[in-house]
């Protein structure tokens, strides 16, 4: 399977390597949360016949290792295995624990039991997520376990991310600036919302979908995918077009699809293959590239645009995750 392929020339020993070129690791950049905990959630979600049991093993370790004793994740991992912070950031931590939901869910009972231990120990500091992106990931995975106290923690996770959309302006729908996974909240809100029959919450989103449906899609006649570029968007700015990062074709590959609306998460796949501002493709047989930029492809091949994209092409095949719960 190419996506094992990939994965398995950028992993090693500790876990998988944060950024490569030509389809090789930069071993002297090192490792973090974020990937290892997109890359287990990959697997953990894959039939299980299909997964390697090698590298989950090694992307569980990581996430355990990277764990502090508060439950918050740590997030960079140095080449000699030295912490490069203390968990300050959110989003490694709602992250981690979307991948520990479904690795508690999907794997082999053993493995299950300790993404459980772990997902037990960060439930705590789920609690005092602030930031909308780290809510949103939390949120989708607690949804995915259905019994107490995890449901209880998804509620109130869910009820602070309807207030920040409720607070958000009606000429901007959205709490903040267009920054990175803009998508990602609006599809843990719609979630959240048909988990608890939260008919406002619905309405949240769908008005704050007419915003990003405007800035993300270009082209009358043939539309194509053109997301936010990395320099991000404010109320009131100009669109910045490049350098577009996969990570955003994924996030709204998943959202569309959540709502009901597979052409448009077609068209966000189709980013990566050619359909985009400058007609180029941005996967090749060494992986995905890092964005695109006035130029070109980006030729780095970090492993957040590898990640993105096969998170991307399974919700396409697989549907998201985690199922819809109809109230």
């Amino acid at each position: 399977m190419f996506g094992l392929e990939w994965l398995r020339v950028r992993t090693d020993a500790r876990g998988l390597l944060e950024h490569a070129r030509g389809g090789l690791p930069l071993l002297e950049e090192g490792y973090t949360t974020d990937d290892n905990a997109r890359a287990l959630l990959y697997l953990a979600l894959l039939p299980p016949g299909a997964r390697d049991p090698a590298l989950v093993r090694t992307y569980l370790a990581f996430l355990l290792y990277m764990q502090r004793q508060d439950g918050r994740f740590r997030n960079g991992l140095s080449p000699e295995g030295r912490f490069e912070d203390e968990g300050e950031a959110e989003d490694p931590t709602g992250r981690a624990i979307l991948a520990l939901a479904a690795a508690s869910l999907g794997l082999d009972p053993d493995l299950r039991e300790t993404a459980r231990f772990a997902l037990e120990r960060a439930l705590g500091v789920a609690e005092r997520l602030c930031a909308p992106r780290a809510q949103a990931y939390a949120l989708l995975g607690l949804l995915a376990l259905r019994e107490e106290p995890f449901r209880e923690l998804a509620h109130l996770l869910g009820r602070r991310l309807r207030q920040a959309f409720a607070q958000a302006e009606a000429s901007w729908p959205f709490p903040g600036p267009l920054t990175y996974a803009n998508h990602r909240p609006l599809e843990a809100l719609w979630a959240y919302a048909r988990a608890f029959g939260d008919g406002e919450a619905l309405g949240l989103v769908r008005r704050a979908q007419g915003l990003l449906d405007r800035v993300y899609f270009s082209g009358e006649g043939a539309p194509f995918f053109d997301p936010v570029g990395n320099a991000f968007m404010s109320p009131g700015e100009a669109k910045p077009l490049f350098d577009q990062q996969p990570i955003e074709a994924k996030a709204a590959v998943s959202f569309y699809l959540r709502v009901g609306e597979r052409p448009k998460a077609e068209l966000a796949f189709l980013w990566f293959h050619g359909r985009n501002r400058l007609g180029v493709p941005l996967v090749d047989a060494f992986g995905p590239m890092d964005g695109l930029t006035p130029e070109g492809p980006n030729r780095n091949r970090g492993a957040e645009a590898l990640l993105s994209y096969l998170l991307a092409w399974q919700a396409l095949v697989q549907g998201p995750f985690p199922r819809e719960e109809a109230p």
